[in-house]
């Protein structure tokens, strides 16, 4: 009983503070944590044994970040870009060297890679952040930056609330494959694309 409660509060603090910073901060798009269901699924694509990189953009409080640490080699390194001051400072209390924290837009990923940490590509993008707040070209310039940063066989793996990407990424990607979750408030479409 006492590990349901904790759990809860837990549950609750952490929407309380997705729901604070979607008041203030315009680039966050969910009002809490990504579901466990939404998780599984994207994760199940990731072939842990053979990734060196993976870059998430839009970590949020670290749920997804967490998950692909666990998962992760002992010598990969996992580059994640977020906006919010907030969302960083939470991301920090994270202990692994695994794990570089970048202030900055999706947008300069393959930038600040190359010229911060000299990463050419990379073999795994996982984003959520709110393609649906970010205007047109914006996006674009996300996803193709994204499909150069990618090595050979790379995977931008995306989860949305609504249908609006899918056709950005269609076009670029050679395969693209998605999932619908159902167990996700709200829910949830999943979106593979595979170079």
């Amino acid at each position: 009983m006492t590990k349901k409660l904790n759990k809860l509060n837990n549950l609750e603090m952490k929407t309380k503070l997705y729901i604070k910073e979607l008041v203030k901060d315009k680039n966050v798009g969910a009002v809490t944590s990504t579901s466990e269901h939404v998780v599984k699924k994207l994760v199940e694509k990731i072939n842990f044994k053979n990734a060196e990189i993976i870059v998430e953009y839009g970590p949020g409080n670290g749920v997804i970040t967490r998950i692909l640490l666990d998962n992760m080699k002992p010598n990969a390194g996992l580059y994640v870009f977020e906006t919010n001051k907030n969302f960083i400072d939470n991301l920090s209390q994270i202990k692994d060297n695994r794990l570089f924290i970048i202030n900055d837009d999706a947008e300069n990923a393959k930038f600040v890679l190359k010229n911060k940490y000299q990463v050419e590509s990379v073999d795994y993008i996982i984003s959520t952040i709110p393609f649906t707040f970010i205007e047109k070209r914006k996006r674009r310039k996300i996803i193709y930056k994204s499909f150069s940063l990618l090595n050979e066989s790379g995977r931008f793996i995306t989860y949305q609330y609504s249908w609006l990407i899918f056709n950005l990424i269609k076009r670029r990607f050679k395969s693209v494959q998605w999932k619908f979750v159902l167990l996700n408030l709200p829910p949830a479409f999943i979106i593979y694309g595979i170079k």
